[in-house]
């Protein structure tokens, strides 16, 4: 249907640039010295090809005397564009489909295994290499498409499979670093290599939820190499975040904090709330409770609702609850915990500006955690609830499976003869080997 629509879209504009050329007897050269923009911007209107920019849109405008009319044309075929392109996007990332998954065979999940980690260990490799190449130039002629693409990552990333979307994302940081071979323009430099930090932050993360953790270290190291020569504060902060949760995950709490310390002069509303919500969470785990409270206020200051960047999710009110919940049960603070868990639940089940399936599978498996804390423990309640993630569309992510190993860890001889736990347990055991338990 979105295929349709382009097309269609194309050819009216088409169909009006002619006429209007034919009305004013206007050719392509003559557009050319008028406007100083390449005649073949003329070419792909008249026959359909790649749509000049906005810029080249409005100027046509401009000289034919029809207002906004061949801009607003462009502007929703690049809408109809985008909308194919996510479409696209889910379809390969399996969301949204109305058939059941089918369950996966040990042979094909770990065929898929190996395949995710030669990919990525092919992507890590050049993602190393290129750190040795950031003099390299570029040319400005894909970037509108780069950055719309980078858009429509940040809005799906959370919420599809993640191993389903490296082929877009790993395409388009090819894309980037080949771009970076070539000749730029001083404006175009620094777009380009936003784009280049944003899609090693992709990768990185990527990487990072499916526990490879080298891999994560090296597209992040790239990243801040990107980030460093735009100051992009979004992406300075979503990378030292990216740093400090593979310290965090690996339990080296000091220097996770330390990465985070590292970037206080950098400041932006969008990240503000998610870096004091990983301070929260690192001073809890080094048992500085005044400080990680102190941190969960500045998370709450700051937090709010954002249309998602590329980069990390933004921390809104479900987060916020989440991040509560979280720091309370390693605080071993059971009232606070019981409090902040149920509200991060039902706030990501609104679905607003903050959600993302990976983060409402925290917020379900913190639930889990609260009902096993306590004088009296809901073994069933949590087994249940843990289960749930554990057979949910999108598999866990390496943290999910680390808090789903503590859940299963926290079951006591009496608990594993219940029959939610039994199930629970034995659908948890089939987890790959090597996720944190933290």
């Amino acid at each position: 249907m979105h295929a349709d629509a382009v097309e269609a879209l194309k050819e009216k504009l088409a169909t009006r640039f002619r006429q209007l050329q034919e009305q004013q007897g206007v050719s392509g050269v003559d557009l050319e010295k008028r406007t100083t923009h390449d005649r073949k911007n003329v070419s792909a209107i008249r026959n359909r090809g790649r749509l000049p920019t906005r810029d080249i849109l409005r100027a046509y405008d401009r000289e034919f005397g029809t207002g906004s009319e061949l801009t607003d044309l462009g502007d929703r075929i690049r809408a109809a564009q985008k909308a194919l392109r996510l479409d696209r996007m889910a379809r390969a990332a399996g969301v949204d489909t109305s058939e059941p998954p089918r369950a996966q065979s040990d042979e094909e999940v770990n065929s898929t295994d190996r395949r995710q980690v030669m990919e990525l260990g092919a992507l890590s490799a050049l993602a190393l290499s290129t750190q040795q190449r950031m003099d390299a130039a570029v040319a400005d002629t894909t970037l509108d498409e780069l950055e719309a693409d980078a858009d429509e990552i940040a809005r799906i990333y959370g919420s599809a499979p993640h191993a389903s979307l490296l082929p877009e994302v790993g395409g388009r940081w090819r894309q980037v670093r080949d771009i970076l071979d070539g000749p730029v323009t001083p404006l175009a430099r620094s777009r380009v290599t936003t784009l280049g930090g944003q899609f090693s932050y992709f990768l990185g993360r990527l990487a990072f939820n499916v526990g490879d953790m080298r891999s994560a270290r090296r597209f992040a190291g790239l990243g801040a190499r990107y980030s460093a020569e735009v100051g992009d504060p979004v992406l300075i902060l979503s990378i030292a975040a990216l740093r400090s949760s593979v310290a965090y995950w690996q339990q080296d709490y000091h220097k996770a904090l330390a990465l985070l310390r590292a970037v206080t002069d950098v400041s932006d509303p969008y990240m503000d709330a998610r870096v004091a919500a990983y301070e929260a969470r690192t001073y809890a785990a080094l048992g500085d409770a005044p400080a990680a409270r102190a941190a969960l206020d500045r998370m709450d200051a700051t937090a709010g609702a954002f249309t998602p960047r590329p980069g990390s999710t933004p921390v809104g009110p479900a987060g916020v609850a989440m991040f509560r919940a979280g720091v309370a049960l390693t605080l071993q603070d059971g009232g606070a915990a019981r409090e902040w868990a149920p509200l991060a639940v039902s706030s990501y089940q609104q679905r607003g500006g903050d959600y993302s399936v990976e983060e409402a599978q925290h917020a379900t498996l913190m639930l889990a955690l609260t009902h096993l804390a306590g004088p009296s423990p809901e073994p069933e309640e949590a087994a249940r609830l843990a289960a749930s993630v554990l057979t949910a569309r999108m598999a866990p992510t390496h943290t999910t499976a680390g808090k789903i190993r503590r859940i299963g860890q926290s079951f006591t001889a009496d608990h594993q003869r219940l029959p939610a736990v039994v199930t629970f347990t034995e659908a948890y055991r089939a987890l790959p080997a090597g996720s944190a338990v933290r």
